[in-house]
């Protein structure tokens, strides 16, 4: 069996997941390749691109273009190319709204072959009106199956038509196992490294870019709220990322007289994962539209309490409250005060058993969720029958090329 991977782009979580899947997919006599449209761009374009795998199997589209500036007819020809070059039996693409899925779709329709589109949208990410759904449950109607985080979102994507024994499982893991080692090393001598790195002793991370999704204008207010609520903490609050609201977020840390606060700029995931080792938990405030969260995983795999907006995609599969950390509402400054405060009030023992918790519960979503949900995704796909598309669907596949929408 021949499977090509299609998207975007395959940066930051992608490599470690498709090393795996390829040892995985080996075992089984299974060849695999992988195309990604752009090297540069993207909301991952602090990212360093995945080339260093190209003589793998590993082909970048257009390695020298920001995704941005590509327009999508131009993108999807070329995926189109790729996919008559190589003849996969199968292909896993990126969402239908993109290039990737889109061309995906059409080609296997085209070509009698088997179709996997991962996805993590919900509906009330994107809502959309009665015409759009429309098209969706049509295009939706062309694929053999579909690849989620978690059942969760199960309920989004029988409303678009995907029968349930069509929906696997896996999208949104890591690799655990790599985060989890390089924190606990830092937690090793954690005093030094921390003045190493000019890091106050005891701090919460907030991490990811600095866009109005991520609510980071909330947590300020937050924070200035807890602090007034516990004048004697030593906690201090970490901002790793950059974005356009950068500039706007350092000005009011000003105007609200914010203390014990430090921005920092995006770094390296190696170095992320020193700061978990580091932290005394993670916050994530993020409203409607964050379809995830990967930092929580990272998080719960570092051994960290979390704090997690209900807003966020991971909060109903990964939060537990009181378990391995607390969920508020991305709306309310004193619900995400209060729950700074349970951090800072947790003991040392509570902080371990939380952090247990959470390495319990991610523990299930590492890499080999990941592979094993891939391939019943495959194996489904290429002993299903083949989904046959009518006059209007091949009509609408034809014309849908995709369009780059960075969230």
């Amino acid at each position: 069996m021949k499977l090509l991977l299609c998207h975007t782009d395959y940066r930051v979580y992608w490599p470690a997941r498709l090393r795996a899947l390829r040892q995985f997919l080996a075992e089984r006599s299974v060849e695999m390749r992988v195309v990604e449209i752009a090297g540069t761009g993207s909301p991952y374009a602090f990212a360093e691109a995945s080339s260093g795998d190209r003589s793998n199997g590993w082909q970048i589209l257009f390695p020298h273009e920001p995704v941005e500036a590509i327009h999508p007819r131009r993108a999807s020809l070329a995926v189109f190319k790729a996919l008559e070059a190589y003849s996969p039996d199968v292909v896993i693409a990126g969402p239908i709204a993109f290039p990737s899925g889109a061309t995906a779709v059409r080609w296997a329709r085209a070509r009698n072959r088997a179709v996997i589109i991962t996805d993590d949208a919900r509906q009330s990410d994107v809502p959309r009106g009665h015409l759009v759904n429309w098209v969706k449950r049509r295009i939706y109607a062309n694929i053999d199956a579909l690849l989620l985080p978690a059942p969760s979102l199960v309920p989004d994507y029988e409303s678009w038509g995907v029968a349930r024994e069509r929906i696997f499982f896996g999208v949104n893991a890591i690799d655990n196992e790599f985060f989890a080692s390089r924190a606990d090393r830092a937690r090793q001598d954690g005093a030094r490294v921390c003045r190493e790195k000019g890091l106050p002793a005891k701090f919460v991370l907030g991490a990811g870019r600095q866009v109005p999704k991520k609510n980071w204008p909330r947590l300020l207010e937050a924070w200035r709220a807890f602090k007034r609520e516990r004048p004697d903490s030593v906690l201090h609050l970490v901002l790793v990322g950059n974005g356009p609201e950068r500039k706007k977020l350092e000005h009011a840390a000003g105007e609200l007289g914010l203390v014990d606060l430090q921005f920092r700029d995006f770094i390296s995931q190696e170095e992320i994962a020193e700061l978990y080792g580091l932290a005394r938990g993670l916050v994530l405030p993020s409203r409607r539209g964050e379809t995830w969260g990967l930092v929580v995983n990272e998080a719960m795999a570092s051994g960290l309490p979390v704090l997690v907006s209900r807003e966020c995609g991971c909060a109903a599969n990964l939060v537990e409250d009181g378990g391995n950390g607390w969920g508020f509402d991305p709306a309310s400054t004193a619900e995400m005060a209060a729950c700074l405060g349970r951090l800072d009030a947790l003991s040392d023992d509570d902080w371990v058993r939380m952090g247990r918790r959470s390495r319990a519960i991610i523990a299930e979503w590492g890499l080999a969720r990941f592979c094993q949900g891939a391939w019943d995704a495959m194996l489904h796909s290429r002993n299903a029958p083949i989904a046959r598309r009518g006059l209007v669907d091949g009509a609408l596949l034809g014309l849908w090329n995709g369009r780059y929408r960075p969230s």
